[in-house]
């Protein structure tokens, strides 16, 4: 098999970051095997880490980096993935039964939780497009009755502090009638701000979940509808791509097309290094020096930034607006890194009636 050529890799690249792994994962295992020496086979190597992280198919992620450590033993991007997923050795596949379109609800108002079972035990747990990995307190472990084991792993959070987890597997996590098998979580040690959330509402359902649920639509009402079918002349061109670790959504910032990554978990959104950069003269004119606070998993940074009146952010045709906007100096990749001018928060998502992520068509729209 001849070796694979640079546009053919861009086009698989260019697959998986529109979520179409069944199509690239295969072509990406062909080249390795053809050549597991080439520069081919090492991009092949990253691009079926991403997929596979995001899907939570972690035993097929530490295969693949250990076949990519032996081709490559002094390669930088290897040192650089196993120090990141190193910690999930040991974890199995996701494995997720067939899609089905169902209902369910929320509170009132912002609330961006949903409810499921976790083997069984009930709790709210948040929806978030920014977490690559699901996670829970110890607390909701133990009503659980999981097996936690130590992993020496890190999560990294907005604050920039990150904190130390172990991990659980959990059997069974049903969704309404959406079942998941083999669903692993990070679990948080039991000091830290989370400590005095209610019962119930201790965890985070992420990216390897909401990739599963394949569509998800929230209103204000208290809705939430799973699997959701709109017409296909009703949704828009698609404005979100997978890029490394993030999901970015495309927006018109003030007027300019740009990317901000896509955070439900985020209640706030947050403007960084790369738009103080573009917007030089918005701040020039209008910006006010301040501190803002980013709260994470970790703990709460206070980080020097200016502050502008508003920044209006169109998504799909739909306006919303930012006020009293927080630009800070920094390039936190939790907050958009060197990929974007911001991290995109419920302040704004929820402005709307109804938002729906579907990632089938990879599309968000607000109505």
């Amino acid at each position: 098999m001849p070796s694979a050529s640079k546009p053919e890799l861009v086009q698989l690249a260019a697959a998986l970051s529109r979520n179409q792994d069944t199509l690239g994962e295969p072509r990406l295992r062909a080249i390795i095997r053809a050549n597991p020496g080439s520069p081919a086979a090492r991009l092949a190597h990253l691009l079926l880490s991403r997929s596979y992280l995001r899907r939570g198919q972690y035993a097929q992620s530490l295969a693949n980096l250990d076949a990519w450590s032996t081709a490559f033993p002094n390669d930088e991007a290897v040192r650089q993935e196993k120090t990141d997923i190193e910690q999930f050795r040991g974890l199995p596949d996701q494995v997720n039964d067939a899609p089905l379109q169902f209902a369910s609800t929320h509170g009132d108002g912002n609330d961006f939780t949903a409810p499921a079972l976790i083997n069984g035990t009930p709790v709210n747990f948040l929806l978030d497009t920014g977490a690559w990995l699901s996670v829970m307190t110890e607390a909701e472990a133990k009503r659980a009755n999981l097996v936690v084991r130590d992993s020496g792993g890190v999560i990294g959070d907005s604050s920039g502090k990150g904190v130390k987890v172990r991990t659980a597997i959990v059997d069974d996590v049903s969704i309404g009638t959406r079942r998941l098998r083999n669903v692993s979580f990070a679990i948080l040690p039991d000091d830290g701000p989370w400590q005095s959330m209610p019962a119930g509402r201790g965890g985070i359902l992420g990216v390897p979940i909401l990739l599963a649920l394949e569509c998800v639509q929230w209103t204000r009402d208290g809705a939430w509808r799973f699997g959701c079918a709109e017409p296909a002349s009703l949704t828009p061109a698609a404005n979100l791509v997978f890029f490394a670790n993030h999901l970015l959504l495309a927006a018109d910032v003030q007027g300019k097309r740009q990317f901000v990554a896509l955070d439900t978990g985020a209640e706030t959104t947050d403007l960084n290094a790369n738009f103080a950069r573009d917007y030089a003269a918005d701040i020039e004119r209008s910006g006010t020096k301040s501190t803002t606070d980013i709260s994470g998993m970790g703990g709460t940074a206070v980080i020097e930034s200016v502050t502008l009146p508003e920044v209006r952010v169109d998504i799909a045709g739909t306006h919303t607006l930012l006020r009293q906007a927080h630009v800070t100096k920094q390039d936190n990749t939790a907050l958009g890194g060197r990929c974007c001018v911001g991290n995109i928060g419920l302040d704004l998502l929820l402005q709307s009636g109804t938002l729906t992520i579907d990632f089938r068509r990879m599309t968000l729209t607000l109505r």
